[in-house]
């Protein structure tokens, strides 16, 4: 007689409350092992401690594993580890907003880099050897560490299901990789079925605007964050958890109402002086930016981050006759918008205009003659509207015939010219979006993350506070039809027959 082996699942679990969520109702549905690693601030860490309500076989904190040491790191064991693994540490760490370029708290030393990478590689491998899990669920990672915990489990042939957020509709998809949702690198367009009807899907430009005025707070939100940051802010974190470092009080209040200074002095230098009515008649070229601290461009384009060189290698590329049209994000000014030394680099090359955020995209976009985007959802607005298109980092639609993959800078001179003769076939569009709509479930990330922030966060805004058990479950149970389809779908994948 065959004995039966339990699935093993590992979920990275965090204050963004979806894989506990996940595992609580997936344990009601099938008989596996879970295990868990809980990557929380101190404060909601209690909760996760005495929690009954998913039975984890085993949990690792992952902030209580990686601590400060005066010992140097070994080296010879992370050279080993990147031949074994063939993952490119530096690229890794270089890119981690905490170690590099966005950390206004604390500046980490080389050594130090290198003692949390160490301390990281080993946690993980010691984790899986222990664990051996079939599946390693997670949603799209935001931080490096995640990020290699996932590359690990790829390599390791465990099975990764990973929630991505498919930029069309309020949906999502889970696959192992982020940068082609798992699709084959060449696909014959031609050769697959014509696209159905188009569908009535809300555009990602909608979503985005969506999300970004539902995660606003008020002024009575932000002074209640404040003050119970002020009286009730757990210090400890500032020593266990590297990613506090440097936060003291003190430093986030004056770097808070410092960084509000020079939003509003940006936001002035942007009404002044960006183009906030461009000629959409005449020959250009589209470059919306990317908002540079986040994983679409740290993760996904890892060798393409300083947009202001790009911009610069662009407007040498493009034809004379052509001008160079540059948008600032609608979302850099939750990080404070560029400094304004950058904007004006960016107005002093010759055939270059800034566009002020207030003109719509969708307008820019019908004009251009071509658009390039490190990584955005513009090049896909763009096939949409019959307009070839560049990307820099890796996005699934760039399976797209119209959609141009630069690989190096210096390719662009060619790519640039070749796009521009590029007819764009709109069925091969609508064939992408039934490939999606096939593929992805009905679940919005944004969405979620606007639910959980008005339920557990301090005004919206403060992680790092106590969670009751009873208001988790609470959360989980109001939002039971939410998580269905998200649950279903991980069922389909984990006990597929």
């Amino acid at each position: 007689m065959l004995s039966y082996m339990k699935k093993r699942l590992l979920f990275w679990t965090n204050v963004f409350m979806l894989h506990f969520g996940l595992a609580y109702y997936l344990q009601q549905k099938i008989d596996a092992e879970f295990y868990a690693i809980i990557d929380v601030p101190n404060k909601p860490k209690k909760m996760f401690q005495n929690q009954n309500l998913v039975d984890f076989q085993k949990t690792w904190y992952f902030h209580d594993q990686i601590i400060k040491t005066q010992q140097k790191p070994d080296l010879e064991y992370l050279s080993k580890f990147e031949e074994k693994y063939k993952i490119n540490l530096w690229k890794l760490a270089i890119n981690e907003r905490f170690f590099y370029r966005f950390n206004r708290f604390y500046k980490f030393s080389t050594d130090e880099i290198l003692q949390i990478l160490e301390q990281e590689c080993k946690l993980f491998e010691q984790i899986l050897d222990e664990t051996k899990p079939d599946y390693f669920l997670i949603y799209d990672p935001p931080f490096h560490y995640q990020k290699l915990l996932l590359e690990i489990c790829k390599v390791r042939n465990i099975k990764v299901l990973c929630i991505y957020f498919a930029r069309i509709g309020g949906k999502s998809v889970i696959a192992e990789d982020g940068g082609t949702f798992d699709f084959p690198k060449k696909i014959e367009f031609n050769k697959l079925k014509n696209g159905s009807e188009k569908a009535n899907e809300m555009s990602y430009t909608v979503l985005t605007k969506k999300y970004k005025n539902d995660r606003g707070s008020s002024s009575s939100d932000k002074i209640k964050a404040f003050f119970d940051y002020i009286l009730y802010s757990d210090s400890q974190n500032t020593k266990s958890n590297f990613t506090y470092y440097g936060r003291s009080k003190s430093k986030v209040i004056l770097d808070t109402i410092s960084l509000s200074i020079k939003r509003k002095n940006r936001a002035r230098f942007m009404i002044k002086n960006l183009e906030s009515s461009p000629d959409l008649n005449i020959p250009y070229v589209y470059f919306p930016m990317n908002v540079e601290e986040e994983l679409s461009v740290l993760h996904y384009s890892p060798l393409f981050t300083n947009q202001i060189e790009i911009i610069r290698h662009l407007a040498k590329s493009i034809p004379i006759d052509h001008k160079l049209y540059v948008k600032e994000h609608p979302f850099a000014g939750f990080r404070g918008w560029h400094k304004i030394k950058e904007y004006q680099e960016i107005m002093e090359i010759p055939n270059v205009e800034l566009i002020h955020t207030s003109v719509p995209s969708e307008d820019l976009i019908k004009q251009s003659k071509l658009v390039v985007t490190v990584r955005g959802t513009a090049s896909f607005d763009a096939a949409k509207e019959n307009i070839p298109s560049l990307v820099f980092g890796d996005i699934p639609f760039s399976i797209l015939p119209s959609v141009y993959k630069v690989d190096t800078l210096i390719d662009i001179p060619h790519v640039i010219k070749t796009a521009l003769k590029t007819t764009v076939n709109s069925e091969d569009v609508q064939k992408y979006i039934d490939m999606i709509n096939e593929k992805s479930i009905n679940f919005d990330m944004m969405d979620f993350e606007v639910k959980r922030n008005r339920h557990f966060y301090s005004g919206n805004i403060l992680s790092d506070v106590d969670i009751s058990e009873n208001s988790v479950k609470e959360f989980f149970d109001h939002n039971k039809k939410y998580f269905q389809p998200l649950v279903d779908a991980h069922l389909s994948k984990i006990n597929p027959n």
